[in-house]
Parts: C-alpha cells; sequence; structure tokens
C-alpha cells in the first residue's frame, strides 16, 4: 500500500496515510474526508561513490561540506 501525505482541509492537520485503491482518506485527527494530497518528500537506500546511504544523516570524511564552519551543512 502506498504511503501519502495529505492535510486536512477543516483542521489543518499534516498526515501521511496509508491508501489502498479507492479508499478515501479520513483525517485521524478530526475525521474529516476533505483532505488535500501533499507532494511528498522521498529517500533512497542507494550506496554513493562515498559509501555513505543517501537520505542518511551522515557523509564521507573531507566531502567538503562542512569546510565553511561547524554547522555550516547541519551533520556536525
Amino acid at each position: 500500500m502506498p504511503l501519502y501525505e495529505y492535510t486536512c482541509e477543516a483542521c489543518k492537520q499534516r498526515s501521511e496515510l496509508l491508501i489502498s485503491g479507492e479508499q478515501i482518506p479520513v483525517c485521524p485527527n478530526c475525521g474529516s474526508e476533505k483532505m488535500q494530497k501533499e507532494f511528498s518528500t522521498f529517500s533512497t537506500n542507494s550506496e554513493g561513490a562515498a559509501g555513505a546511504s543517501a537520505g542518511s544523516r551522515s557523509h564521507a570524511p573531507g566531502c567538503g561540506c562542512c569546510m565553511s564552519g561547524q554547522g555550516a551543512c547541519g551533520l556536525n
């Protein structure tokens, strides 16, 4: 079953829901069926050239992303 992100038009709550077939999404917060489908972000599990998994919170030593000071890339 696919996982979709929705925002409830009634209470503005954002939710991730498993939806199958012609199932109508229902807000888990207020029970409304007035749900707006949102664009979702995704991550992959493939190995990059440096050996770090895409979407992981690590990076290869010396990759250069942290050279401009602590906190520059959000990983240190």
